[in-house]
């Protein structure tokens, strides 16, 4: 045990103490912040957030906001004859590398980030797979149907998961999906000195 540490009791089993109110957090809000070059199919997706010296980073609550739409190679918009659904949890499974460098040193980099990310998602409990991963474009397959690509038409062998994400993108309609960055930093509950 740390000799800073003070003994204390299980706060489920102290019934006589009212609990601490929390007074070092005067306001919080999310800063939308764009990316810093044009969007091309070869260059990275970089993002700069400057500090103002006034504020902490919260790591934990970082979002990615997107808005997508699926056409086909030549631009046009997807037919009724097209059974074309993303991949599962399109909004981080859409990258393939997630990296977080602090003062011009790197201090992460995930190389399998889509891996990564459904992971993080299938092993999520269920209530959030069913509600905020679901901004994410995240509806889970049904076990042993992963590669049916079926629509409904009566037969047994159908994916909900597929299902559910071609009703949303069929017609090429814009999609729009928020969701939580999977990264190292992001997964601790400490703010970072915004310098």
């Amino acid at each position: 045990m740390d000799s800073r540490a003070c003994a204390c009791v299980k706060s489920e089993l102290d019934l006589f103490n009212v609990n601490p109110v929390q007074l070092s957090t005067e306001d919080s809000s999310f800063t939308e912040i764009f990316p810093v070059a044009s969007l091309s199919d070869k260059t990275p997706i970089e993002f700069y957030v400057s500090g103002s010296g006034e504020h902490y980073l919260d790591l934990a609550h970082t979002l990615l906001h997107l808005q997508v739409k699926i056409k086909k190679r030549n631009g046009t918009i997807l037919g009724a004859p097209d059974q074309v659904a993303p991949i599962n949890y399109l909004l981080n499974t859409l990258f393939s590398e997630c990296s977080v460098t602090l003062n011009d040193k790197q201090v992460s980099s995930q190389a399998n980030y889509s891996y990564r990310c459904i992971f993080d998602a299938l092993l999520s409990p269920r209530a959030v797979q069913e509600s905020m991963l679901t901004s994410g474009l995240f509806y889970k397959d049904a076990a042993s149907k992963h590669e049916s690509v079926e629509l409904a038409n009566g037969s047994d062998n159908i994916n909900p998961g597929y299902q559910t994400r071609y009703n949303i993108c069929k017609d090429s309609k814009l999609i729009d999906m928020i969701g939580p960055l999977h990264f190292d930093l992001g997964n601790q509950s400490k703010c970072l000195i915004n310098w």
